[in-house]
């Protein structure tokens, strides 16, 4: 068929000469593609609303030789609460970015969809964001077959009963006493954090509420989760990178996200 629907939230837009977008789309259907959206730029567009990043909309395309383009578009849900302050905005850019990251194009995943659909109504509510985007992180890893090992040893299979336990990101979760011995980079943890770890993937995103974490083991589980989502994406990511340089100039804001 020369055309097709997809539900899709965009994940980022660039500009394309003079009035035209290529927008990076998540879809239920397709899961992440890029599309054009000719004349969308324009200040008259019909498109223009249902474009922009973050935007849940329904997109008819029509199929190009290259990419497909944009014949018509309605927006759903235009999440405008994202937009009205920069802590809110940047960490839907963190989320957009790690969807990017760990995703492969037309390979549709609902679970990741889900994930990403009801990550952006809590950040735009205006919830615990750091909170949110460690669910969020636990969860996209797990949705991708990367979920760490919490009980085990990941080298030698013994179970992990110590207070204070060792987590290796190359061999994918907790080690030993003995197996941490031998491997370098290794991270020390309280097994606080773990448990909560633990928690984050046995409650729904909507119950993370009324989890109450400590200050000392919020810095613990954020560390883990990024050093582990970094070894996996072999790189920082840009929103990562502007967050630090941001909330480092502003003192006692963001250092939770």
């Amino acid at each position: 068929m020369k055309t097709y629907k997809i539900d899709a939230i965009v994940l980022k837009a660039r500009d394309m000469r003079e009035a035209d977008k290529i927008l990076t789309v998540y879809s239920i259907q397709k899961g992440k593609q890029r599309i054009v959206a000719h004349g969308a730029a324009k200040p008259n567009s019909r498109k223009r609303g249902a474009v922009q990043p973050f935007c849940f909309s329904e997109f008819m395309l029509h199929r190009g030789r290259e990419l497909d383009s944009i014949s018509q578009a309605e927006l759903r849900e235009g999440f405008s609460e994202l937009r009205l302050d920069l802590d809110r905005i940047t960490a839907a850019a963190y989320v957009a970015e790690l969807i990017d990251g760990f995703t492969a194009e037309e390979e549709p995943n609902q679970s990741i969809f889900r994930l990403f659909y009801s990550t952006l109504h809590l950040i735009a509510a205006g919830g615990q964001t750091g909170m949110i985007l460690r669910a969020f992180e636990a969860k996209l890893l797990g949705y991708s077959g990367l979920q760490p090992e919490l009980n085990h040893c990941s080298l030698c299979d013994v179970e992990i009963q110590d207070t204070k336990v060792s987590f290796g990101p190359q061999q994918g979760g907790l080690l030993c006493k003995g197996c941490a011995g031998l491997e370098k980079q290794i991270m020390k943890f309280s097994r606080g954090t773990i448990e909560i770890l633990k928690t984050i993937y046995r409650w729904e995103l909507t119950k993370l509420h009324q989890l109450k974490v400590p200050e000392a083991l919020k810095r613990e589980l954020h560390m883990l989760l990024r050093t582990y989502i970094e070894y996996h994406l072999e790189k920082r990511l840009k929103t990562t990178e502007f967050m630090d340089r941001l909330y480092k100039t502003i003192p006692g804001r963001g250092t939770n996200m």
